[in-house]
């Protein structure tokens, strides 16, 4: 356990590594499987988030008996965060709700306990509109949304992707924590980008390093790939003419391009980010704070590549903590859930997570468990070999 002025550092290796002459390449590779494999959900985490899903479901079923429910977003491909919100989507298989229910949610939501109403927020003017809240008995948060089917086809083709790319979700995870430290992960609180925003511009840099031939020793591997998604985005890549797009092989199109066959919003936003699913939609187009997010990138890259430049003997601990930390109040909420809802892991399962996340149909169906019932809300606050070298002079603009 570390003090809030000690932010967890789970990627720190063996003292005698630092220093010895390893390189820093090879050593912030190990520091980023290592927090990978701390961030990921444990078995624990995992079933109280099934757990709050299925009485979510239960709830949205017993108020719409024509529903179907499904999980969307980072917990269904698994690159989820301790405290990442869980999206799910209701469709009526009855009838198709011109108006989705959105404030007869809200209510219900309410009356039955499920949300304290401090947490429920109708967001009605955003392009899917949804019903962010709190659950009560987990404290995990949800973003619930209405007839928008797009989103499960998005989490299934990430999962695809994953299998093509397998160094996708330790990328991903670690600037999802990088963006989240900053309150850079929340395109409507902050103008950020979103989950699978940042998932799209990770598979867009990973197709172009493919198309380019790039491999790399197995040694230093994820701390190369590191530092040049930071520079291809921070120093690189030309917003004001490219699209990043995963469609083809080469992880970006032009801005005029999609223009001229897409024409939807006019693709003028700084970042641009198209939909797989639905081609003409901009995922970029309200991440106001882009620029700053390149900005950041940039700095950060400037930050790990000082780093990997040292003599390897004057190295004297962590490199990823120069740019990535894990705040006290997520190891408090990681505490407070393994304490009281460890009940959930049957005696014989491992520590580690189940072997995949939740898969349509899948999620737990028992019954709510009277301890789950009896736990009380959680009082923690929860608001997820090649050398480089530190040039910080003035980009050149990549052409894809």
């Amino acid at each position: 356990m570390c003090d809030a002025e000690n932010p967890a550092k789970p990627w720190r290796l063996a003292n005698n590594l630092y220093g010895n002459g390893t390189p820093a390449l090879s050593l912030l590779h190990l520091e980023i499987e290592r927090f990978y494999n701390f961030i990921q959900s444990t078995a624990t985490e995992f079933y109280l988030r099934a757990e709050a899903v299925r009485c979510i479901e239960d709830m949205l079923v017993s108020i719409w008996p024509g529903a179907s429910v499904e999980v969307f977003g980072s917990f269904r491909t698994g690159l989820n965060l301790p405290l990442s919100d869980i999206d799910l989507v209701v469709e009526n298989r009855r009838s198709y709700w011109y108006n989705p229910p959105l404030y007869e949610l809200e209510s219900e939501l309410v009356a039955r306990g499920v949300a304290d109403p401090q947490t429920v927020n109708v967001v009605d003017t955003a392009a899917v509109p949804v019903v962010k809240f709190t659950e009560r008995v987990s404290q995990i948060k949800f973003d619930i949304s209405f007839n928008v089917g797009s989103g499960v086809k998005a989490a299934e083709l990430i999962k695809d992707l994953i299998h093509e790319f397998p160094d996708l979700p330790k990328l991903v995870m670690v600037l999802k924590q990088f963006l989240a430290m900053h309150g850079l992960n929340d395109v409507y609180r902050s103008g950020g980008i979103s989950s699978y925003g940042i998932t799209l511009m990770c598979i867009g840099f990973l197709q172009h390093q493919s198309q380019n031939n790039l491999k790399y020793n197995n040694n230093n591997r994820l701390g190369i790939l590191l530092l040049k998604f930071l520079e291809y985005y921070g120093r690189k890549f030309d917003f004001n003419k490219y699209a990043i797009s995963v469609t083809g092989k080469g992880g970006c199109e032009t801005k005029e391009q999609l223009r001229s066959t897409m024409g939807n919003y006019n693709w003028q936003s700084f970042l641009s980010i198209q939909d797989p699913i639905t081609p003409s939609n901009d995922i970029g187009r309200s991440s106001y704070a882009a620029l700053g997010v390149m900005k950041m990138f940039e700095a950060a890259f400037q930050k790990l590549s000082r780093l990997v430049d040292l003599d390897p003997t004057r190295i004297t601990g962590p490199i990823l903590d120069s740019i990535v930390e894990v705040p006290q109040q997520v190891i408090n909420y990681r505490d407070w859930v393994h304490y009281n809802f460890r009940h959930l892991v049957s005696s014989g399962s491992s520590s580690g997570p189940p072997p995949s996340p939740p898969s349509p149909g899948k999620i737990l169906k028992r019954r709510r468990s009277s301890q789950y019932n009896d736990s009380k809300p959680c009082t923690t606050s929860t608001s997820e070999g090649e050398s480089t070298d530190g040039n910080a002079n003035a980009p050149n603009m990549l052409e894809c």
